[in-house]
């Protein structure tokens, strides 16, 4: 389902003039702001968990000097817009109709390309120019003396969703009609992160559900039928957007992953059995941890109770004190070199600085025990990984469909080169910091596969 937006024209001479902006369903529930301009720009504001987005649509009138005032205006609200938007930590997508080519319309004059340079001053990444350096296939508009590409897509540095691919599609239809002049632009983002991250108000206040898949007792002929279902869709993702590719293999690694995926959970949801189960998820710890969590909280409240100027029970405070020897016999139990200290519970701030003391303990070995714990957790899974793909078809496609991404957004890294602290700002060194860094944590697949050829017969 998709929800329309639209900015249009002011002028009474031109009432069907404007821009407009389509959402999908999924994305329009997130939408907390529209902001219309004179019908040539459309800004939407989304605000996902910890994370806010404007998505603006743009048009651009054609290169003539009766169109100078206009496109001077319109570019200082797309600057307004975006000095807000960088003041107030928003990312951004532009995208539309510029009317603007650098190589076909470089003999005419600077003013006609300053919004398409100011962009790429400010590191805005032009998804389609990635279409121009591999193929010839970039231009969105055809006219008698050639053709030039006036439709772009930008991106602000850092944007969270990555671009996965660009292409141009010929003129559209509609009811068999033509209705546009232009070619049509895509590019794909991966938002999947943004819709698995969900804010803990959100989880309290809204009682949305997720899709699971039952795996178990599933029976032959069901895996059978889910399997052609995404062959099928393969084939039909092959012959509706590339009808001159005859094989998968030849498509790049962004689109065929993405295809992939698209086909393997359209695949599931049509064949396979599901259940809609809540959205709360609540992490289990081992054993360990989880009680090195309960003595962490157990010192918080306790220091809290003793500190604060609120009124407390003194039959609850005393219960607590009279608790803390067995809580702290159970940190002996999990902390073997640690050796419980003698203690008195008066005078009242001697006591209060022994149980911080105490505190500053048991949160520096619960840091550590968390780290360790991520590391194993990483261990534990890319072994199971590589175990189901080999292995177990159905395990390896739970886990593919079921997971719950993670993000999170760097604009600084501190690293040390040659000894020496660095930081890092340049959106392009801090993904290679960060690729450098998880090659060495996250371990490598078990068994390693040179080509789709080599897979397991089941793929």
């Amino acid at each position: 389902m998709l929800m329309s937006y639209w900015a249009p024209s002011p002028s009474n001479s031109r009432p069907h003039n404007g821009v407009g902006l389509l959402l999908r369903y999924s994305l329009h529930k997130h939408v907390q702001k529209i902001d219309p301009w004179k019908g040539r720009l459309l800004k939407l504001d989304l605000f996902f968990h910890q994370t806010k987005i404007s998505i603006i649509s743009i048009y651009i009138p054609p290169y003539h000097s009766i169109h100078y005032k206009e496109c001077d205006a319109i570019f200082a609200q797309l600057n307004l817009w975006l000095d807000k938007a960088r003041s107030n930590n928003y990312h951004v997508i532009i995208l539309g109709d510029f009317n603007a080519d650098e190589l076909s319309h470089s003999h005419l004059s600077q003013h006609h390309l300053k919004i398409l340079r100011s962009l790429s001053s400010q590191y805005f990444t032009d998804h389609q120019s990635y279409i121009s350096s591999i193929s010839d296939l970039s231009s969105t508009f055809y006219h008698q003396n050639g053709s030039s590409r006036l439709d772009y897509i930008w991106s602000s540095p850092g944007f969270p969703a990555p671009g996965l691919f660009s292409h141009v599609e010929s003129y559209p239809k509609l009811n068999d009609n033509q209705f546009t002049d232009h070619c049509v632009l895509f590019t794909t983002f991966d938002f999947s992160s943004y819709f698995a991250t969900l804010a803990k108000a959100r989880l309290k206040q809204k009682s949305e559900k997720r899709t699971i898949f039952l795996y178990k007792n599933i029976k032959e002929d069901t895996w059978d039928i889910f399997s052609d279902e995404v062959n099928s869709r393969l084939e039909l993702y092959l012959a509706t957007h590339h009808p001159s590719i005859f094989s998968l293999s030849a498509l790049s690694l962004d689109k065929l992953w993405h295809a992939l995926k698209r086909s393997i959970l359209g695949g599931a949801i049509e064949s396979l059995p599901f259940q809609h189960v809540s959205n709360t998820h609540h992490h289990k710890y081992p054993p360990e941890l989880t009680m090195l969590i309960a003595i962490n909280k157990f010192l918080d409240r306790l220091l809290f109770k003793l500190t604060t100027s609120r009124i407390s029970r003194p039959a609850q405070i005393l219960q607590m004190i009279n608790s803390l020897p067995i809580q702290l016999i159970l940190l002996k139990s999990l902390l073997t070199d640690y050796t419980i200290p003698d203690y008195s519970t008066t005078p009242l701030p001697a006591f209060v600085k022994f149980l911080r003391s105490q505190k500053a303990l048991v949160s520096a070995f619960l840091f550590t025990q968390f780290h360790q714990h991520r590391v194993d957790s990483i261990e534990y899974y890319t072994a199971l990984r590589d175990e189901h793909f080999s292995m177990s078809l159905g395990s390896f496609i739970s886990s593919a469909l079921s997971v719950k991404h993670r993000s999170i957004i760097l604009d600084r890294v501190l690293v040390v080169i040659d000894s020496k602290p660095t930081l890092l700002t340049e959106p392009s060194n801090i993904k290679q910091a960060a690729i450098k860094h998880f090659q060495s944590v996250v371990t490598p697949p078990l068994v390693q596969y040179s080509s789709i050829d080599e897979f397991p017969s089941r793929w």
